[in-house]
């Protein structure tokens, strides 16, 4: 049986935690490394409903794109948050480990499923941090490509959403313009919209965008897709879920490792009356 420890090395290979941003707190959140591990949840979060999956399966660690502790925590109580999924953590015997910037400076982490989802032909990152430029694993935050052909923005964004679909799109820009040079952040990428003018996008693909950060696109022309946060970063569970299956399977260890299915994103859309 592998430990804790492995898991994270495992990840580390992966998705170095180095490239992790200075902010971020990615890494072991709770737990032991040297703990016996022989299940395995892979997840966006870690939120009850993960927890109790993690629970029910048997499974001693759950690994997480969002790390649940950010800042140093005054008190772990069992009423509130985090405190309470702290204590159930503990109590179920599950260590909880979150991959969150590291995955998303990855070659082949958050922002590379993404764009792959609309087949885009990356040609480099939105934002680089020059002193991990070489390294093989390094992709940069964000991403940059092309459309094998441009195509009308609504056709766009219609088989984007086909793609994420139960996820409710919002779209800014003109609908008939043609689009081809498009970047990508998933989560949320407000921040880099400078970023994507100074590449010469057509459009941006991200998430949690503000109204006034989507009224300045649509004055400097910059066509904008917010595919919402889960639905940006969810696609990433499964891939990572099948690289520590198969390090397991190389490395023949008995490790069983399992996908998330019940957690949600957190908005839900009434149905319009008709």
């Amino acid at each position: 049986m592998i430990k804790v420890r492995t898991v994270i090395d495992w990840l580390d290979a992966y998705a170095p935690f180095q490239f992790a941003a200075s902010w971020d707190n990615s890494g072991l959140q709770v737990g032991d490394p040297e703990a016996p591990v022989d299940r395995l949840l892979v997840a966006l979060d870690i939120t009850q409903a993960t927890l109790e999956e993690a629970h029910r399966l048997g499974c001693q660690c759950l690994v997480a794109h969002h790390p649940l502790i950010f800042q140093p925590v005054k008190s772990v109580r069992t009423d509130a948050y985090p405190g309470k999924l702290i204590h159930r953590a503990v109590r179920d015997g599950i260590h909880l480990v979150a991959a969150h910037t590291n995955l998303d400076a990855a070659i082949e982490g958050t922002n590379r499923v993404l764009a792959e989802t609309f087949a885009l032909s990356i040609t480099g990152p939105m934002e680089r941090e020059p002193r991990w430029d070489g390294h093989e694993r390094y992709g940069g935050m964000g991403c940059i490509g092309s459309l094998d052909q441009a195509e009308r923005f609504s056709e766009f964004v219609d088989r984007l959403s086909a793609v994420l679909a139960p996820a409710r799109l919002r779209a800014v820009g003109d609908p008939e313009r043609r689009v081809r040079r498009v970047a990508v952040c998933s989560g949320s990428g407000g921040s880099l919209l400078q970023a994507a003018l100074a590449a010469a996008c057509d459009v941006f693909v991200t998430g949690d965008l503000k109204y006034h950060e989507a009224r300045y696109a649509q004055e400097e022309g910059l066509n904008l897709v917010d595919v919402g946060h889960f639905a940006s970063e969810r696609l990433m569970v499964a891939p990572l879920a099948d690289h520590l299956a198969l390090r397991a399977q190389r490395e023949r260890a008995a490790l069983s490792v399992y996908k998330a299915e019940r957690e949600r994103d957190p908005f839900w859309y009434p149905e319009p009356d008709v």
